[in-house]
């Protein structure tokens, strides 16, 4: 395996990086909103705290992903006569990709309920 071979999947973890950032930050926004009104809106308001706690694990997911991927690639140059350290480290990655990809669509489908839950109090 050549050692560039991680380092290219960086650009797409990182956009997903940034686009679960972006969905933190507009949950904390409607979190903040809905607080306003609190005895209201009680029961979406911890629907979406647990929502806001699985976007973190599947962060915490991304940026290990990210970093066992720069290792590996790190390790693929510097170690080129035992590329077996390299792929393990590498394959760690993706697997914990692959968790957090799993996160981010269980998110998406809770959300969906979540929803219409709210709408159907409004």
């Amino acid at each position: 395996m050549e050692w560039y071979i991680p380092i290219t999947i960086l650009p797409g973890v990182s956009l997903l990086v940034l686009s679960t950032i972006n969905l933190i930050i507009s949950l904390n926004e409607e979190l903040k909103q809905l607080n306003k009104d609190r005895s209201l809106y009680l029961e979406i308001i911890e629907l979406k705290l647990k929502q806001l706690k699985v976007l973190s694990y599947a962060l915490i997911a991304l940026y290990t992903s990210l970093f066992s991927m720069v290792v590996s690639g790190i390790l693929g140059s510097l170690l080129t006569s035992n590329q077996s350290i390299s792929i393990t480290v590498l394959l760690i990655g993706t697997l914990i990709l692959s968790l957090a990809i799993t996160l981010l669509i269980s998110y998406s489908i809770k959300s969906l309920s979540i929803r219409q839950k709210h709408l159907k109090i409004n």
